[in-house]
């Protein structure tokens, strides 16, 4: 006979044998009890936790000769073909490779027929998720109002990719995580009735590996027996399966908690030799920090999934460390775990996370350092501080020549103590704690306080201040800024003279400004008049960028090639560039037009230079074409 894995061999032939779902099979029991069978059960959870093996069951339990019963006899011959898999009247059905209409069309097509030899006829669709919607839509009607004594059983890990439609025409059943001490003591079970040795530290890190599967867990334990035989060691099962050394992580830890760079990076060189997975070495890391968390948050080990030799180590660890300190080494280690999946060096992004985490010192609450700088702030002696000298605002208070305020009818002779302070003043200082009272000026005395008259006088300073009004120590206040603008001299209307060329001058004497606006010191503006009209008027600018501006004593010559810059100036209303000049020039100066451009002998721009002269009441100075 052909040898039988050890996950075939010991698969669960009851509902009492199957390990952690204690509340799906006493449902499956009662149902069946009672005789409520539904006609379509979901069955949904993680891998390897006996969800077709309860479907199996629960087909031999309504069809059993001596039924139907919550536990089938597995003796006759129906629990029998059931078990081997041979029974015609249960089919069981792949859906990662039945996923088509035309595979729902066979199964309904099948359904026509009457059970052969057993009670009902059970369909079981494993991976039913892996169905494509046509095939789920064909299913409805048939699922909703099936044949006489027709079950159907859907299992799938994936419950989310499974229509509402289909959901609500199941009963469903969840199907949980089996729980590490369960499996390890399920392995223990099969270890005594196969007559294998090994210690519990064995099933521990066989159990850990299923992470809450028993069917992975029974598959490692046949891969360690593969290795060494009928007697199994903790560094069989390690060299067998690849797996890290637990200690290691008991050491890492040591190392980062205890700021030791170097023995971390000597780790992870240990680590990488061996060959391990350095994403994994990373993530079992985060699981080792976030156990010792939870240890020192609750005190309980409930939440661990660990061996109590385990346990006791990481609580030694977790008594030597403050919790907030171990919340920065979880998100260093998280951050870090991600930059490993995207990292070409994985090495490289742990041994720097490593180095981050071990310089990550113990934190101290904020109250408790506030509480130590108060209890420091009560210890320090202030009565050898010097104290300034308080002005005394009130009707009766003046300066006494010594430094102090007090009563016009007392203290006027710098005396020291409390008898040159009354009225407000008297009870401020009763009330106040001993570190403000030693900073008022009357409970210092002359050495603390100021000094006394005579000794200003045997000095040479001034006499004593008569007690006089209430002294304001406030600045005196600045008078507001006027923020209207300078008046602008009006522009004259300008007069025309003809000169002996024949070419009419218009002349405008530049108006008087203001003597008020004279007094005011403006500076110039920084830059060329080029750099300020582009700053002030930039659609000017544009417009004006053809010509060039020159001052000369009280005039300024605009200077143009071309003749479209003069008809720009023609179009530009006279009033803007006069503004932008007095503006710059901080005085109204005359503005001459001065035309470098060729023309013809038609002299057919003469008439154009004019225009622009009469315009900036400019006269012509320089004229190259011949006009």
């Amino acid at each position: 006979m052909s040898y039988l894995v050890i996950a075939r061999k010991w698969r669960p032939t009851l509902f009492g044998e199957i390990v952690g779902q204690e509340h799906v099979t006493k449902t499956l029991e009662n149902a069946i009890s009672s005789e409520r069978i539904a006609h379509a059960y979901l069955f949904s959870g993680p891998r390897g936790v006996g969800k077709t093996t309860a479907a199996r069951i629960f087909a031999k339990s309504i069809n059993c000769v001596k039924g139907p019963l919550p536990d089938p006899c597995n003796e006759c011959p129906i629990c029998l073909s059931i078990t081997a898999g041979s029974s015609v009247d249960i089919i069981e059905i792949d859906g990662a490779s039945n996923t088509g209409v035309d595979n729902v069309r066979e199964l309904r097509e099948s359904l026509r027929f009457v059970p052969t030899t057993s009670r009902y006829k059970v369909y079981i669709i494993d991976e039913v998720h892996m169905l494509s919607t046509a095939a789920f839509n064909a299913l409805l009607k048939t699922l909703e109002e099936p044949p006489p004594n027709t079950v159907f059983i859907f299992a799938t890990t994936e419950v989310h990719k499974i229509p509402r439609t289909i959901l609500s025409r199941c009963q469903r059943f969840d199907f949980r995580r089996i729980p590490f001490t369960q499996i390890s003591d399920k392995l223990k079970q099969i270890a005594v009735a196969d007559g294998i040795n090994a210690p519990d530290r064995v099933f521990e890190l066989l159990a850990r590996e299923g992470d809450g599967s028993l069917r992975d867990a029974e598959s490692l334990l046949d891969q360690a027996l593969s290795y060494s035989g009928d007697e199994i060691t903790e560094a069989d099962v390690i060299e067998a399966l690849g797996l890290m050394d637990r200690s290691i992580l008991l050491d890492l830890s040591h190392s980062l908690l205890g700021g030791d760079g170097k023995a971390c990076l000597n780790i992870v060189e240990k680590v990488y030799n061996f060959g391990y997975d350095l994403k994994k070495v990373c993530l079992e890391l985060l699981e080792h920090i976030r156990d010792i968390t939870v240890l020192k948050a609750t005190g309980e080990a409930a939440l661990l999934e660990l061996p109590v030799s385990e346990i006791e180590k990481l609580r030694e660890i977790s008594e030597k460390v403050g919790i907030d300190r171990l919340h920065m080494l979880f998100a260093i280690v998280s951050k870090g775990y991600e930059d490993i999946s995207r990292s070409v060096t994985p090495r490289f992004t742990i041994e720097m996370m490593l180095l981050r985490g071990s310089n990550v010192e113990d934190l101290r609450p904020i109250g408790e350092l506030l509480g130590e700088v108060r209890s420091m702030a009560d210890r320090v002696d202030f009565s050898g501080a010097q104290a300034r000298p308080s002005v005394v605002r009130g009707p009766s208070a003046g300066y006494d020549g010594g430094g102090r305020s007090g009563p016009s009818g007392g203290g006027g002779g710098g005396q020291s103590g409390s008898s040159g302070s009354s009225g407000p003043d008297r009870e401020r200082a009763e009330n106040a704690s001993p570190v403000e009272r030693s900073k008022l000026p009357w409970e210092n005395g002359p050495a603390q306080g100021a000094r006394p008259q005579a000794d200003r006088a045997q000095r040479g300073t001034r006499p004593p201040i008569e007690a006089g009004p209430p002294v304001d120590a406030r600045p005196p206040r600045q008078p507001e800024r006027d923020a209207r603008p300078v008046d602008r001299p009006p522009v004259p209307e300008p007069v025309k003279e003809p000169t002996p060329d024949g070419i009419v001058e218009s002349r405008t004497e530049p108006a008087a400004i203001p003597e008020a606006n004279l007094s005011k010191e403006r500076p110039i503006p920084p830059g060329t008049f080029q750099d300020f009209l582009k700053e002030r008027d930039a659609i000017l600018y544009g417009q004006m960028s053809g010509a060039s501006f020159e001052r000369k004593g009280d005039t300024l010559e605009v200077s143009t090639e071309k003749s479209d810059s003069i008809k720009t100036l023609l179009k530009m209303k006279e009033s803007v560039l006069k503004a932008l000049i007095s503006e710059y020039f901080l005085e109204n100066l005359k503005v001459l037009v001065v035309s470098q451009e060729a023309v013809d002998n038609s002299g057919s721009h003469a008439g154009l230079v004019q225009e622009a002269v009469k315009i900036f009441e400019g006269k012509v100075v320089e004229d190259k074409g011949g006009i």
